[in-house]
């Protein structure tokens, strides 16, 4: 009877010694539940962005959930994360914990995103070339360039726009870069193409203005135009106008630009006309003979008409010039 009786006690003592080993070695396990869908915000994501981690041994998965496991996908896409890489990445975390593994069949990982449409990027776009073309009666933008929905990284959302090239034509083709930002940062570039049709109202020549003759304020009038294809800074003002005279002939309803018109000629070459000498205690005049043809400003050679000393004056109305000092 006591043979049997230490029997029964040592095996009751080796039962529960595997019971409580088992037991302790549950208490060590870490549990990695892999979510089958995973929201991440940032470019690379760990395994604390796609798994649940459950354990007792807090150091180890603060590490575990550090873990980097992959690249993410780019704003507004998911991907398939691979079994096999998550456990690779597990098997080389270099943990002598024992670690139960759940996967789902088909885990999927979506990155974080702001949507911003084509239809905003169009209007965009139109509303901030249109902001180039202030202060023109009309103003129609098209967009040649097909645009398409994109995806950023949340944040604060932010562009720029810049005009490609020198600003020649008024209107006609232009390309612009849009650049888009998160939190400062360009994310995305987007190249515009566009065709812009600029209608202002211009002087033009109420009728035909022939050569070398002076504009009256009677001889203009005003249009609305498509000024797209003109040069910029071509259009000129009614008192630009007024005074001058032609260069070549004006045609009717012919937009009046600057290169189209001259200062008048005030003295013709040969004309007899009053030099004028002129300082702060002297005034002397003297009549002279022009030797070339002056516009107001211009400095001209003449010459006394009794004498053969040639002085240069500056052309101050149709009768006067004044000495070149």
């Amino acid at each position: 009877m006591v043979t049997r009786f230490k029997f029964s006690l040592g095996f009751i003592c080796c039962f529960l010694m595997l019971i409580t080993a088992r037991a302790t070695a549950g208490i060590n396990d870490i549990e990695i539940r892999v979510l089958p869908e995973s929201i991440v915000y940032d470019e690379y994501y760990t395994l604390g962005d796609i798994a649940e981690l459950d354990g007792f041994d807090i150091e180890t998965i603060q590490k575990l959930a550090r873990l980097q496991v992959g690249k993410s996908p780019l704003p507004g896409h998911s991907l398939l994360v691979s079994h096999g890489m998550i456990r690779r990445k597990i098997n080389n975390f270099g943990s002598k914990r024992e670690f139960k593994l759940n996967l789902p069949s088909k885990p999927m990982v979506s990155r974080a995103s702001i949507k911003v449409t084509k239809e905003q990027l169009y209007e965009l776009a139109d509303k901030e070339i249109r902001s180039q073309y202030e202060g023109y009666d009309q103003v129609k933008i098209t967009v040649k360039t097909k645009l398409k929905d994109i995806y950023l990284p949340k944040g604060k959302i932010s562009y720029e726009m810049k005009r490609i090239g020198n600003k020649v034509r008024i209107g006609g083709y232009s390309t612009w870069s849009l650049s888009l930002l998160t939190n400062r940062e360009e994310i995305k570039k987007v190249y515009v193409r566009a065709k812009v049709e600029v209608f202002d109202e211009v002087f033009v020549a109420k009728g035909k203005i022939r050569k070398g003759e002076k504009i009256a304020k009677a001889d203009l009038t005003t249009i609305t135009k498509n000024i797209s294809g003109e040069r910029v800074g071509y259009a000129a003002e009614s008192d630009i106008l007024v005074g001058k005279q032609a260069k070549r002939d004006i045609l009717e309803n012919e937009s009046l630009k600057k290169n189209l018109v001259e200062k008048p000629v005030l003295i013709k070459k040969g004309a007899p006309i009053k030099l004028i000498y002129k300082t702060k205690n002297l005034f002397l005049t003297n009549i002279v003979k022009a030797l070339k043809e002056g516009k107001k400003g211009d400095v001209i050679p003449v010459r006394p008409l009794t004498g053969k000393k040639t002085i240069y004056a500056v052309v101050i109305d149709e009768n006067s010039v004044g000495v070149a000092l």
